[in-house]
């Protein structure tokens, strides 16, 4: 993603446009004679050019400083939705590939990308007719709209609070949370309701009555307007499903996942939140009774309670304070720390590119090198600014080919900018979020040398990409791991073992509560996109399904999900992260407590990262383990 203006992304991306459009007609143009190995090529060289001659559009919309260059590439990608659309409808390329089925001579990856476009083809409607396919070419090219617009509302939704009693309001905060906002001439601070103020001032601010307002604030910052923005997407979606041949986008957005289908979907959200709710509910029970000890009178936690009381409870319970640990992770420790654990357990070399050009200057650019030889490269855009993604992805920039282009991506974080005597002292919560994201990265790049596009990257099943990135946050909690680069900022002593067996006992607590709300989220996902969405209020939907499966009910006037991006990025599949994450415990459980076993890290790499999409993910699982997935790692941990 190196610098740009609008009108070079323009030139670019309709560079892109034709190429791709000369790339179907040589497909269409082959003899009759042609092999399924030739048209595969021919199919596979249709989506390249979007890969390897212009610059991913995606990214820009959510990184780019330049509002001008985030408004062309919302545009962009509004014209690469729609050729994306027609070509999905496109009955003359779908009758040709038809005629290639069941060809002799062809191979497994041939065939396999064979089945799956033509599985797309007919998941997209291309045998519906004429005015179907108008109406479904319609549809996407609004909801592509749609989803851009509802996704700008919560980046620019985002406020500021002011507090007149300056510092006094920030009582429970580190010091250094303190010097980071100094108070102005009136003796006010202001925060923002980006991630780096909100997390620390909801599990340290003392003031009940402060944080209640934060998270007023910071629940409804794309209320009220995505409220009407979600209505319509809904909408849109369930209508577009329903001309599709599905009775509700729920069962579509399932239909080629690892479940399959909504009712899969719906048993397991009820399961996990079943198992879950027995610890859930003792640990809301101590909350409320350490709430108790200064209010003896309360009858309940609300929301902007939970993650205070467990922190007191934490340090009443298991003698740690989360604080004790920060002036082990410094910023650049804990990036350079996981840079190293993850060559050391790959094989590969990360290197550094100064010179490289970068689209901010807080911008890092890396190479990974293996044998000698660049493999892949990306950027870590790790620091809060206006007008960027507010919480932590990857972004996947190109994909990688056997012979062609490494593959690129971008991490796009919102940690703690360090600055002269401010080393960024993470919380460790949020060295696990580097963990996860870096899985990510990983997996992406790792996966970046296949013989077809389709195949290259992340390219498994949805409900499958968060067990890379869920699996190495395992990599965080090791006293072995952590203290190679856990170092105390002013000593230079590593992290005590005793402390990090504190952290880990202590880390575990409020997991129950937490796997409620996870499922929470779930089911509202799922839920919104079950049935018709005619006359659904999803405030009530919101408040009902908390109340339900929570034991700490909604916060009035707010309205979590005009914020929720998930709803448009993932629709009706957050159950996604929930599924991963017992897939990921039994993944684990195979190296035996011993993360740095290099063995078994290089085996994962090969029989799960590497594949990309050339298999099911559990094919994929199974594979490596040697046998089907299990729940019991998972179980256990929950039970611990």
């Amino acid at each position: 993603m190196p610098a740009l203006t609008p009108e070079t992304l323009r030139q670019q991306t309709h560079a892109a446009l034709a190429s791709a459009r000369q790339c179907r007609q040589d497909l269409l143009d082959l003899p009759g004679s042609a092999t399924q190995a030739e048209c595969m090529a021919a199919l596979d060289s249709i989506q390249r050019p979007f890969q390897h001659e212009a610059t991913s559009l995606g990214p820009l919309t959510s990184l780019h400083p330049s509002e001008a260059v985030r408004d062309e590439a919302e545009a962009l990608e509004q014209a690469v939705a729609e050729f994306q659309t027609e070509l999905s409808l496109d009955r003359e390329l779908f009758d040709r590939l038809v005629g290639l089925e069941g060809q002799e001579g062809s191979d497994a990856e041939e065939n396999r990308l064979l089945a799956h476009a033509l599985r797309d083809y007919r998941r997209s409607g291309v045998d519906k007719d004429e005015p179907t396919r108008e109406r479904i070419t319609r549809l996407k090219e609004e909801l592509v709209e749609i989803g851009q617009t509802f996704d700008r509302n919560i980046i620019t939704g985002g406020g500021e609070i002011r507090f007149e009693e300056g510092h006094a309001a920030l009582a429970g905060l580190p010091e250094d949370f303190l010097a980071a906002h100094p108070e102005g001439e009136d003796g006010s601070v202001t925060l923002t309701t980006d991630p780096p103020s909100y997390l620390p001032f909801m599990l340290y601010a003392e003031r009940g009555d402060l944080r209640h307002k934060f998270q007023l604030e910071y629940n409804n910052r794309a209320w009220p307007v995505n409220g009407e923005v979600l209505d319509t997407l809904l909408a849109k979606r369930h209508e577009l499903a329903t001309l599709l041949g599905f009775d509700c986008w729920a069962s579509y957005a399932t239909g080629d996942k690892m479940v399959k289908d909504t009712a899969t979907a719906r048993a397991f959200i009820e399961r996990v939140s079943a198992a879950a709710r027995p610890r859930a509910d003792a640990e809301y029970a101590e909350l409320l009774e350490e709430k108790r000890k200064s209010e003896p009178e309360a009858t309940d936690v609300r929301e902007w309670e939970r993650g205070y009381l467990v922190e007191k409870v934490k340090e009443s319970k298991f003698g740690f304070d989360s604080q004790s640990v920060r002036p082990y992770f410094a910023y650049h420790k804990v990036k350079q720390g996981i840079l190293d654990v993850s060559a050391k357990l790959y094989g590969v070399e990360f290197r550094a590119c100064p010179d490289a050009e970068v689209w901010h200057e807080d911008v890092e650019c890396f190479e990974i090198l293996e044998g000698g030889e660049v493999i892949a490269r990306f950027y870590f855009d790790m620091f809060p600014r206006d007008g960027k993604f507010k919480h932590a992805a990857m972004f996947d920039l190109k994909a990688g080919l056997e012979g062609g282009p490494v593959p690129e991506a971008a991490l796009g974080c919102n940690f703690s900018r360090p600055g002269g005597d401010d080393p960024g002292l993470m919380m460790h919560t949020q060295v696990t979020t580097f963990f996860h994201e870096v899985g990510h990265l990983l997996h992406h790049l790792l996966a970046g040398r296949q013989r077809f596009f389709a195949f290259s990257g992340i390219a498994t099943e949805w409900d499958f990409v968060e067990v890379p990135s869920q699996m190495f946050e395992e990599w965080a909690w090791d006293v072995g791991v952590l203290q190679t680069f856990a170092l105390h900022h002013e000593t230079g002593e590593p992290i005590p073992a005793e402390l990090v067996e504190k952290l880990r006992t202590a880390e575990e607590y409020g997991k129950g509560l937490a796997v409620s709300v996870q499922m929470f989220y779930a089911m509202l996902s799922l839920s919104l996109y079950e049935a018709d969405p005619t006359g659904v209020d999803t405030t009530e939907r919101l408040t009902t399904l908390r109340h339900e499966m929570t034991p700490t009910h909604h916060v009035e006037d707010t309205h979590f999900q005009a914020s929720f991006g998930h709803l448009h990025g993932y629709s009706a599949i957050y159950y996604t992260y929930m599924w991963s994450l017992v897939i990921s415990k039994d993944l684990f459980s195979a190296f035996d407590g011993d993360p740095m076993n290099i063995d078994m890290a290089r085996r994962y790499r090969e029989c799960v990262l590497a594949p990309g999409g050339r298999a099911d993910a559990a094919d994929l699982v199974a594979d490596f383990l040697g046998r089907p997935y299990q729940t019991d790692a998972w179980e256990k941990w929950l039970a611990e």
